[in-house]
């Protein structure tokens, strides 16, 4: 289960809560503005009683044809400014009499899922906020990603508004002819945008959250990481050494010297035998020359020459 390991802790890695929480604000934002947009759709009418607003209030006056182009959303529609475009108004709540004009069964299901997209984006951003101190188990990634799949499933169940009498069937009561078309409008383009939001949120959960390690395992890799440190410090400090001892007998080689350098390992018993051995030869090299012979050595052969004094 899920358990709380102190403020601002981040268990499931920084990084990872920082892009999941802005893809679920993002998100979420754009959930609330499309829902609540007065310009889910724009609707293309045909109605010989006047404009969206007037139409449903006197339903036995007849008259000539009029194209009318209005905004309408799930819970409000664009009422216009007098005397300026379709698009330029303010947004207004559907009174009792519209509602019961085109209000059907796909009309409330797709208000319905435009609720639980709201309620259920506020909830996942207040839990991905909480992630940021208490780590979840696999089954609890696994529910929440499977519930961002939700939320962009109930974003798209809202486009059901498209098969409501508002967007099929809105004028047909006044003449038969009469015909109505629903286009996309930027309410709903939001929408799309706030499910596809949804999906990256998915996708996040799914590659990168992760059960956080235990306190245990967790001790275990800083220890390890200790040791892997000091052994490259060890190696480099080593190999750091060695270069040096050859630059110094590559210079002594250079100046016709035989000298011959040790590093810091060379242990000193090898130094002594080496330092007996040259003495040994100065020693053997000066009793030669007092009995008048010339010692001469070539590539470890001793050759005795004698001559006369």
């Amino acid at each position: 289960m899920t358990s709380f390991h102190g403020f601002c802790s981040f268990p499931h890695g920084g990084k990872v809560h920082l892009w999941l929480f802005l893809a679920c604000s993002a998100a979420l934002s754009a959930t609330f503005y499309g829902m609540y947009s007065c310009r889910f759709v724009y609707i293309d009418y045909i109605s010989d009683r006047g404009d969206f607003s007037a139409f449903y209030l006197d339903p036995t006056s007849d008259g000539e044809g009029i194209e009318f182009r209005s905004g309408a959303g799930m819970f409000h529609w664009l009422k216009p400014f007098e005397d300026s475009d379709w698009s330029r108004g303010q947004c207004v709540g559907y009174t009792e009499l519209q509602r019961e004009q085109f209000s059907d069964l796909y009309f409330e299901v797709a208000r319905i899922f435009a609720i639980i997209s709201v309620v259920g984006g506020v909830g996942m951003v207040c839990w991905i906020f909480f992630l940021s101190c208490i780590s979840m188990v696999k089954c609890q990634i696994v529910f929440m990603s499977l519930f961002f799949l939700v939320l962009m499933g109930c974003n798209g169940m809202t486009f059901l508004l498209h098969y409501s009498d508002l967007c099929l069937d809105l004028v047909s009561y006044q003449n038969e002819a009469f015909t109505t078309i629903c286009t996309v409008d930027q309410g709903g383009l939001v929408v799309i945008a706030a499910a596809i939001l949804w999906l990256v949120a998915f996708l996040i959960t799914v590659i990168y959250v992760r059960v956080p390690k235990s306190k245990e395992e967790l001790r275990d890799e800083r220890r390890q990481g200790a040791r892997d440190k000091r052994l490259k410090q060890l190696l480099a400090d080593q190999k750091r050494e060695q270069n040096q001892i050859r630059q110094k007998n590559r210079l002594s080689k250079s100046r016709g010297r035989e000298t011959k350098y040790y590093g810091s390992r060379e242990s000193k018993k090898s130094r002594g035998r080496e330092s007996r051995k040259w003495r040994g030869r100065e020693s053997r090299k000066s009793r030669g020359r007092s009995r008048g012979r010339v010692l001469t050595t070539t590539d470890g052969a001793t050759e005795v020459a004698l001559s006369e004094v």
